[in-house]
């Protein structure tokens, strides 16, 4: 139940952080918030790695952490930007949204981890949830574009990331080092990004947007802190599927927060009991 309530509390954090950086975006863009986020985790995180310590470190396990992080923090990042572009919000969503399904099948492959009956069932009602609460009228169409492929890599990618945190953090069990080493990685390669393709000009931090932006990066420096604790204990399948959990979290917290852009109907109702009833039976059974 511990890795249960680990990977849950990542997905609260995951949720919080989205309404924050909404806030943010304003007078912002999300370059711009993934960068001084992943620049906010960085120091808090290098802060606790001073007062505690790995006993041991692997190069294999920092290798295995770069990974990770190129894998979602970069390439998954940015193809979700581009899949936004192409495909819009609704459908980016939901499509990355399953990003878990792919955690699990490379799980199997990879790590030879067992997915039971009830792992892939709630996985399942997990990534169906997030389907019906992103997907609007209108843009089932556009499963039949080649843009389509944009973020199915993304999901993939996302999901490959979760094999090689869980390969880092069985040869460094270090919560706090695997996720500075991940947001490191974040931040190097959006700054050798930016400066390669000349779009040093779209970072634009604002008095605004600032403590957004940072407070989104405190919350997140807290929920990777569970989410390596939670792949240090548990299976990638069920750890990853608890994670997918987010958009439920994001959605309840804007329909609190941001009252005059989310609005509650019978569709994302649907989406919100499927995500819990996966949930359920992932924790329960």
């Amino acid at each position: 139940m511990y890795v249960e309530l680990l990977s849950l509390l990542t997905a609260i954090g995951f949720g919080f952080s989205s309404i924050l950086t909404r806030w943010g975006m304003r007078d912002s863009n999300p370059m711009t918030g993934a960068m001084v986020g992943s620049l906010v985790q960085v120091l808090a995180l290098s802060v606790i790695i001073a007062a505690y310590p790995p006993a041991e470190i692997s190069l294999m396990g920092v290798a295995y952490f770069a990974a990770s992080g190129l894998l979602a923090s970069a390439l998954g990042r940015l193809l979700n930007y581009t899949s936004i572009q192409r495909l819009g919000v609704s459908m980016s969503s939901t499509i990355i949204g399953s990003s878990p399904l792919f955690s699990t099948i490379f799980a199997a492959i990879f790590l030879a981890e067992e997915v039971t009956l009830s792992i892939f069932v709630g996985t399942v009602l997990v990534v169906g949830g997030v389907a019906i609460t992103s997907l609007k009228d209108g843009n089932v169409r556009e499963l039949l574009s080649t843009a389509i492929l944009t973020p199915i890599i993304a999901a993939a990618a996302y999901g490959a990331s979760s094999v090689f945190r869980k390969l880092g953090v069985d040869l460094i069990p270090h919560a706090p080092f695997g996720a500075m080493i991940g947001a490191a990685t974040s931040l190097a390669s959006f700054s050798i990004y930016l400066v390669a393709t000349g779009q040093l000009g779209l970072f634009k931090l604002t008095q605004g947007s600032r403590k957004f932006f940072v407070l989104s990066g405190l919350v997140v420096t807290v929920a990777w802190l569970s989410m390596y604790s939670a792949f240090a204990l548990g299976k990638v399948s069920v750890v990853s599927a608890l994670i997918g959990t987010s958009p439920l979290f994001t959605l309840v917290l804007s329909l609190l927060f941001l009252r005059d852009t989310e609005r509650l109907n019978m569709r994302i109702a649907l989406g919100c009991l499927s995500i819990v009833a996966g949930a359920t039976v992932i924790t329960i059974f």
